[in-house]
């Protein structure tokens, strides 16, 4: 990682706290929390949001040649939903307070009282899309995605920047499928969390088998213990069939089942849960969904809940401090910043913006008035990965001299072959341009 700063902090110097992805986030204009809108409901800024899409695009890509189908649910539900999953009381003290409403009855009948929840995960939404239609075996394994926002009463002295948040956009998925298939599904899933932390460069993180813990399993778990002991032997068996080591942690299933977490630490070393995957054995059965087995009998199927990009929030928190702010080019709000050495040759620093944008590279222009040393500065700060510098020599030679964020070394190319690279490194989601 070319980041002497961030390398620095984790050997102690500077503190760390420069590297807080608050800070950061304030800094390079991720994202800022309103009293106005409320405690732990981030706004994401035009620069956040353009890494949450880059994140969207790669799960997309990722989801859609694992077969996933996408799917877009409501951001809130009949409380009935909620008392059939489950949600309503094992996951209660965690939900929004309910809306009361009256509902006019239709063709002018008695106006009836309902209530709804703003939803705390999506997978009662999907479970009604899995129902949506007649299942059959042939249709198994049926897997759906969507990042869904989802709302949850954090309390106000666990909030955090993104890392702890009441609404968050969720990269869910579920996958509905055979016994037979869950272990073949669950490897595909940790297949697709692996190729994403090779991507990022995430190094270091653990597994834990989350467990109930029998003690409090009737108050915080589903009553099923011949379910929960081969749920949790078949995650244990896959964790060591591809031979990771993991860590035992009894008490942080969820109510519905056990499940893998991937935890990392933080700068701070706190460590977090990052990406989840969970075998459900006992919400599909709770509301009631089938699918036509082989044998022309109905079946319930099980439910693997998967979340390899955890939620925007969190996710970006994490990776604004596992690069230190600089991230690489293909997620970098702007990814290239061209800076002219004067007025005179702004006309050429303006076109080469135009030629990037029109590429859908993120390109802008150094504002009119900044000195060269001014702008690559301001560059720095802004942890921008790619500055080009013009003059009127590489006007002339319709070059560029390119600044890489924390290189020092200089190069000149045309700027046929810059941009050639900037779309090879954005294709590839390198770390940095290849020069």
């Amino acid at each position: 990682m070319v980041n002497k700063e961030l390398d620095s902090a984790r050997d102690g110097r500077p503190a760390l706290a420069a590297l807080d992805h608050r800070k950061l986030g304030q800094k390079l204009g991720l994202f800022a929390h309103d009293a106005a809108i409320g405690k732990g409901l981030p706004l994401w800024l035009p620069n956040g949001t353009v890494i949450r899409e880059e994140l969207e695009k790669l799960a997309k890509e990722l989801e859609f040649k694992a077969g996933f189908q996408r799917v877009a649910t409501p951001h809130l539900a009949r409380t009935e939903l909620y008392h059939a999953s489950g949600h309503l009381p094992y996951f209660a003290p965690d939900m929004y307070p309910l809306l009361e409403v009256l509902e006019e009855g239709e063709d002018g009948g008695e106006t009836v009282k309902d209530s709804y929840a703003l939803r705390p995960m999506n997978c009662p939404h999907h479970h009604r899309v899995f129902a949506a239609e007649p299942r059959s075996y042939r249709d198994l394994p049926f897997r759906v995605a969507e990042y869904g926002q989802v709302y949850r009463w954090e309390r106000s002295g666990a909030l955090s920047g993104l890392s702890r948040v009441r609404g968050m956009c969720m990269n869910d998925g579920h996958i509905y499928c055979t016994a037979e298939q869950v272990e073949g599904e669950l490897d595909a899933v940790l297949d697709m969390y692996a190729e994403v932390y090779a991507l990022l460069g995430i190094a270091g993180a653990r597994f834990r088998l989350s467990r109930r813990d029998r003690n409090d399993a009737r108050e915080k778990y589903v009553d099923d213990d011949a379910s929960w002991d081969w749920a949790e032997a078949v995650l244990r068996r896959v964790l060591e069939r591809r031979g990771v080591a993991y860590d035992d942690g009894v008490g942080h299933a969820a109510f519905y089942g056990p499940k893998i977490d991937i935890q990392v630490r933080t700068l701070g070393g706190a460590e977090e849960t990052l990406s989840t995957v969970q075998l459900d054995f006992a919400q599909p059965k709770r509301l009631g969904l089938a699918y036509m087995s082989s044998s022309g009998q109905p079946a319930v199927p099980f439910c693997i809940h998967r979340a390899p990009f955890s939620t925007h929030e969190r996710f970006v928190a994490f990776l604004v401090e596992h690069f230190g702010g600089a991230l690489p080019t293909w997620l970098a709000p702007v990814q290239a910043l061209v800076v002219p050495v004067s007025d005179a040759v702004r006309d050429y620093a303006d076109a080469i913006v135009a030629r990037l944008r029109a590429g859908f590279i993120r390109a802008a222009a150094a504002p009119a008035g900044y000195t060269v040393a001014y702008g690559v500065r301001d560059a720095a700060e802004r942890k921008i990965p790619n500055v080009l510098v013009v003059g009127r020599r590489e006007r002339d030679a319709g070059s560029v001299t390119l600044r890489q964020h924390g290189v020092e070394r200089q190069t000149s190319l045309s700027l046929d072959d810059l941009e050639r690279r900037l779309r090879d490194a954005i294709a590839r989601r390198a770390r940095s341009v290849d020069v």
